[in-house]
């Protein structure tokens, strides 16, 4: 009975985040086509740069909060739950904090010079931007743990709920807003005003009891022996995910960094479905098939994996023949170079089955092995695009984050054969398809596009 519950509460919580997240990939989307009809890509690369230092922080003082309320046995307590908000609402002022003193010494380095006239970190706007953006972190730390105790459950529908109905609100004002006043703080408002509405929501009593600011030692203990190698794979996870735009943001001009940021935004569309469904659905479902049924873990996974990797295949064949097509359709010729870059990212969609092996792992308690697989993707990428972009310019480095999937691979296959959780001929299934795909889909861009 208990297995039924489960697949009925998968089912569900699968459409409503598959649902959702399209719902708000076409918000952003939505939001995108028009603010760039209004606002210059210079813009864009400063805001683009702001995300990557507000990540940055919040990635370094990550402690796995909602992994650790998902995985725990205590993950439905109160007392546990109090601290992991306390924890939580103490974090946030942390990163708000860094965030000033980051913007300061932006500033300090600017009126001495100390960054190259024509690229992103010499902007003037970036450092106040920087400054008043960081007070979505000290919002986002005051949201109720609730939500993850819904993602526990595997009850994401109001979750989702939430997240659609404040973005929606951040675009309505964010477009009324910039018809009139054509400036980067539009941009911004819309971010305090997404945060503010999620936070307020968040709290409401139908979601479940509220917490209290409440630090006890014994949680506290176990929030940090579980989050220290989530702390580490989340500062590993940062420079993996935000070092483009870092190496960029010093490599080329403001218009240059919005117009990859366009092509980044459109090809990372599949792959935060993937990322947000694993984190909302997959990983809550595998945790807790760990927990009561681990002998079922192997086979529920590769049946998963199967679905993912069709689905990957298939989208990133798609991308790759019409990326051109799309950004012409979609954007102004401003942003025609955003095609070819679109094109080479597109191939890193099929290999976005491999990242639910790391989700696997950790379902079962191990967020070391995780935190070993995002370095080794971390050390290629800091190595492969400085000699890529020196050797074959912007579009070499573009290559170098692309291809930058493949590295974990053999590790993830190890860890998982550890884990006895490997299926060889499972894996090397899938190896034909990916060449058939891509050589379909090159002969089609090459004979008919």
């Amino acid at each position: 009975m208990q297995n039924l519950s489960l697949k009925k509460r998968v089912s569900a919580s699968t459409s409503w985040v598959f649902a959702g997240h399209m719902t708000s990939q076409i918000l952003r989307l939505a939001s995108n086509l028009i603010m760039t009809r209004l606002l210059v890509p210079d813009m864009f690369g400063v805001m683009a740069l702001v995300t990557v230092f507000i990540m940055g922080i919040a990635m370094f003082s990550d402690v796995g909060l909602q992994q650790n309320i998902v995985q725990s046995k205590k993950g439905e307590e109160q007392g546990f739950l109090n601290t992991a908000w306390s924890v939580q609402i103490i974090r946030g002022l942390i990163i708000f904090l860094f965030a000033l003193l980051i913007s300061f010494a932006l500033g300090a380095a600017q009126q001495n010079n100390f960054f190259p006239d024509n690229s992103v970190y010499a902007d003037p706007v970036l450092p106040y931007v920087l400054a008043v953006m960081s007070f979505t972190a000290v919002l986002a730390g005051f949201n109720s743990v609730n939500l993850f105790v819904l993602n526990r459950k595997l009850m994401v529908s109001k979750v989702i709920t939430i997240e659609l109905f404040s973005q929606t609100i951040g675009l309505i004002v964010m477009v009324s807003v910039a018809w009139f006043w054509r400036e980067i703080w539009v941009l911004v408002l819309a971010g305090l005003v997404t945060s503010l509405i999620k936070m307020l929501l968040s709290h409401h009593r139908s979601l479940g009891e509220q917490c209290k600011f409440k630090l006890d030692k014994n949680h506290l203990w176990e929030i940090i022996h579980f989050g220290k190698w989530i702390f580490l794979g989340s500062i590993l996870g940062f420079l993996l995910s935000q070092g483009d735009r870092l190496f960029l943001g010093a490599w080329v001009t403001s218009e240059m960094l919005g117009i990859y940021s366009i092509a980044f935004f459109l090809s990372m569309a599949m792959q935060s479905t993937l990322k947000q469904l694993v984190n909302s659905v997959f990983y809550p479902m595998l945790s807790e098939i760990s927990r009561e049924k681990p002998q079922q873990l192997k086979s529920i996974y590769y049946r998963l994996r199967l679905r993912v990797d069709i689905v990957a295949f298939i989208v990133g064949g798609i991308m790759y023949i019409s990326s051109d097509l799309i950004i012409n359709i979609l954007y102004d010729s401003r942003y025609v170079e955003a095609g070819w870059m679109l094109q080479i990212l597109s191939i890193s969609i099929i290999f976005l089955g491999y990242n639910l092996a790391g989700s696997c792992i950790m379902a079962r308690g191990n967020s070391k092995s995780n935190a070993i697989l995002i370095f080794l993707s971390t050390v290629f990428l800091f190595i492969s695009m400085p000699l890529a972009y020196k050797i074959f310019g912007i579009k070499g480095a573009i290559y170098a984050i692309a291809l930058n999937s493949l590295v974990a691979i053999p590790t993830t296959s190890y860890m998982m054969y550890k884990e006895k959780l490997l299926d060889v001929k499972k894996e090397i299934f899938s190896l034909p398809i990916i060449s058939i795909i891509f050589g379909v889909s090159y002969f089609i861009k090459l004979n008919f596009l």
